[in-house]
């Protein structure tokens, strides 16, 4: 479903005047739709092993739906949120899914439309609008956010594993 999501969403940005993205840009999206869902499914699968009922989850679901909105950038630019917000952001391992989508898709128009602006606005945008995060003076680099996202992965699904195993 997240790729046909990805697929009708480049469809939807070229109809509108965009560019396809670059074969490149298009394996990294592909590559970035899995690493996401594996990690967000094992988070879902660890926060539903703590409800007994249909109603507990469907309530959870959609507090956790609306939280996951705000703390990925969906419903407002991260930068628009309280600074207090933003650490919070940070540490949010599917905040980090995001982010490397937003680097992805917007790489080549974010050089076309910055081109020959000074860099400092560059970044300053980027950190407005989640597409890089930063801890001080440090980026995150994508691969930080990659290993984020797999640590997060596996973390969440080896309990299920150790579990399954011993009760089967």
């Amino acid at each position: 479903m997240s790729l046909v999501t990805t697929v009708v969403g480049e469809i939807y940005i070229v109809i509108n005047g965009g560019d396809w993205l670059s074969p490149i840009a298009c394996v990294k999206a592909f590559l970035l739709v899995l690493l996401a869902t594996i990690t967000n499914t094992s988070m879902v699968y660890f926060i539903v092993s703590f409800f007994e009922s249909h109603s507990a989850f469907n309530t959870a679901s959609t507090i956790i739906g609306t939280l996951i909105g705000f703390l990925t950038g969906i419903y407002l630019p991260i930068g628009a949120l309280p600074e207090s917000v933003h650490t919070i952001i940070k540490v949010f391992p599917v905040s980090h899914a995001a982010s490397l989508f937003r680097q992805v898709l917007m790489e080549e128009p974010l050089q076309t439309t910055f081109k020959g602006i000074p860099a400092a606005y560059l970044n300053e945008f980027k950190e407005y609008m989640g597409v890089t995060f930063r801890f001080g003076d440090y980026e995150v680099t994508p691969w930080v956010s990659i290993i984020i996202l797999a640590v997060t992965a596996v973390h969440n699904l080896r309990p299920a594993f150790i579990t399954n195993a011993i009760f089967s």
